[in-house]
């Protein structure tokens, strides 16, 4: 018996032996370690590094992040956002000066969860949707999160990252034997030097960034993008009307005026990500739809009793975050003073400053 046993393993491992192992092809979501010496502050890599990966059926890849980014399959991206099924509506809520928002009653949008949980199984196949989810590391210090996904039949499978439109990836799966143009370790080094390409542009782009007089750049950059205002403070006298662009195309942003514990109270109690299938689903209406209606936005630094004011969000012009969105906005400053605000999607990591002089 003992040697019956020895026999068929022998025989298993000859059969083998002609069979090259599956590979497992490593892809980068965006980048996996600050950038050099020189690169813009709050700059992020929206991208799949390398874009395309030729594998063999059987074959494997690993999607790593070091940030937050999603690695889905599946026919069309799913929405971020999306207006409440059981068409709910926005509470009343007061500012700080006991006057209501304006928004109350307006239709409510909530988060899609499809966009931001796993699903499917981790091997894909042609019509099967499967996700990572959000790939975002444990801890400031942890490694970065990855999820691998097993590819058994040849075809062109494209992910994307349902975080980050536009941001793509492309799998081709070639029959089991065929020719591949890169190793895995070949791959590797292709995503490296893409990615320090990439740092390299970001560089150039916040050095050629020149918005025009009385205009700040919400953001700059393609799938390279630095999450900054530029200029960083901008200097009006009184009664001007400073417009405000996005320019950043993989993200969504908007400024929000106003003390920041207040703000950040705001966005506790009514931007509600929910947790499980019964717990709360809110978008803030201050990202929806702004604190005042969007026909046009006036400062004077004691806006709602406490210089709150929250512009909708924005996206580019080419409408890479979504639709329906503006690209930009008017604001006109109507006293002096020296007025703080950063992004409500962002934080106060992008923050900017409005002079405004007698």
């Amino acid at each position: 018996m003992k040697r019956a046993i020895l026999s068929a393993a022998i025989v298993a491992a000859l059969a083998g032996a002609g069979q090259a192992a599956a590979a497992d092809y490593k892809v980068l979501l965006g980048e996996q370690a600050p950038g050099p010496a020189g690169t813009p502050k709050h700059t992020e890599l929206a991208q799949y590094f390398p874009k395309t990966v030729t594998v063999n059926a059987g074959d494997s890849v690993t999607f790593s992040s070091a940030t937050g980014h999603t690695a889905t399959y599946a026919p069309q991206r799913p929405p971020l956002v999306l207006s409440d099924p059981a068409k709910s509506r926005y509470e009343p809520l007061d500012d700080s000066a006991g006057n209501p928002f304006f928004f109350a009653g307006h239709p409510k949008l909530i988060y899609n969860g499809p966009a931001f949980a796993p699903f499917g199984p981790k091997t894909v196949v042609a019509g099967t949707p499967v996700s990572s989810g959000i790939l975002s590391p444990r801890g400031p210090k942890a490694p970065p999160a990855t999820i691998k996904f097993t590819l058994p039949k040849p075809g062109t499978y494209k992910f994307n990252c349902t975080l980050h439109p536009g941001m793509t990836g492309v799998v081709v799966v070639k029959p089991a034997g065929s020719p591949v143009p890169k190793s895995p370790s070949q791959v590797q080094a292709q995503a490296l030097a893409e990615i320090n390409a990439a740092w390299a542009k970001a560089k150039a782009d916040a050095a050629s960034a020149s918005p025009p007089a009385k205009t700040v750049y919400m953001g700059i950059g393609n799938a390279e993008t630095i999450l900054s205002y530029f200029p960083s403070t901008v200097n009006v006298p009184v009664g001007t009307t400073v417009t405000f662009v996005n320019r950043s195309r993989p993200e969504a942003h908007n400024i929000t005026f106003g003390p920041k514990k207040y703000i950040e109270h705001l966005q506790k109690t009514t931007d509600l990500m929910p947790t499980g299938p019964k717990s709360p689903n809110q978008v803030a209406p201050f990202a929806s739809l702004g604190s005042d209606p969007k026909s046009g936005y006036s400062y004077d630094g004691a806006n709602h009793g406490n210089g709150f004011l929250s512009t909708q969000v924005t996206t580019t012009a080419n409408g890479s975050v979504g639709g329906g969105l503006p690209h930009a906005f008017r604001v006109k400053f109507t006293k002096a003073g020296t007025y703080k605000y950063f992004c409500w999607i962002h934080g106060p990591d992008m923050a900017g400053t409005v002079v405004v002089t007698k």
